[in-house]
């Protein structure tokens, strides 16, 4: 780019020079018009690399600032999980599976997964989407709302960040922390990312039978009430 401005100048300065000592001849006029076509072709090409330049400068900064967008999302992420006590009876839930072992979305059904789990000695942490409160009820909820519902303080409940799915950080809180989770999901976009999905033992399995939970593994429920 700097050679093709040296260049650009130095013909202008040929021009000027040639201009004011030549004759005037025909020679004269064709010299000129060689000279200024190589200005213009040398201009030309500057502005080119200018423009690429500009171009590339800009998806660099789109490049950059999606990358920043995404960070803050998966650092609300970890912000929540950290806030998460542990013990060696923690069970992690996906919420948004097991909320459909009845068929279509169910607080009910949820619940009574929520409280079998407790009933067993376990403690455990509701993994959701974000838009779950829109599937349950009709209106977006906050955590801390649904936690009420289920009996569970608000540390035990996680919505996952807006077009994040709540399967992955669900898994890679379950993998860290070397938990188990209640799903009948089989995880087959995440095998590869969380082979421990595939290993026995990992995945806690059950469904909604008459008013009843069956967890597999676990034993029978007594019928609802």
């Amino acid at each position: 780019m700097a050679a093709l401005k040296t260049l650009c100048i130095g013909l202008i300065v040929v021009m000027v020079v040639a201009g004011g000592v030549l004759p005037e001849t025909a020679d004269k006029a064709r010299i000129i018009d060689g000279i200024g076509k190589g200005i213009f072709v040398s201009f030309g090409l500057v502005v080119l690399g200018y423009l690429a330049g500009m171009t590339g400068l800009l998806k660099s900064r789109e490049t950059q600032e999606e990358g920043t967008a995404e960070q803050p999302v998966m650092a609300d992420a970890s912000a929540s999980q950290s806030k998460v006590e542990i013990t060696d009876r923690s069970v992690l839930v996906d919420g948004t599976n097991v909320m459909n072992w009845g068929g279509s979305p169910s607080l009910q059904v949820l619940t009574k997964v929520v409280r079998e789990l407790q009933i067993r000695g376990l403690d455990p942490v509701v993994y959701f989407n974000d838009n779950v409160g829109k599937e349950l009820t009709g209106k977006r909820m906050k955590p801390a709302a649904l936690a009420t519902e289920l009996g569970l303080g608000k540390d035990r409940v996680i919505f996952a960040p807006k077009q994040v799915p709540a399967d992955e950080i669900m898994l890679e809180h379950a993998v860290n922390d070397g938990l188990r989770v209640v799903t009948n999901d089989q995880y087959a976009n995440w095998t590869e990312k969380f082979p421990k999905v595939s290993e026995a033992g990992f995945l806690i399995k059950g469904f909604w039978k008459g008013g009843a939970v069956i967890l597999l593994g676990l034993g029978r429920s007594s019928a609802m009430s």
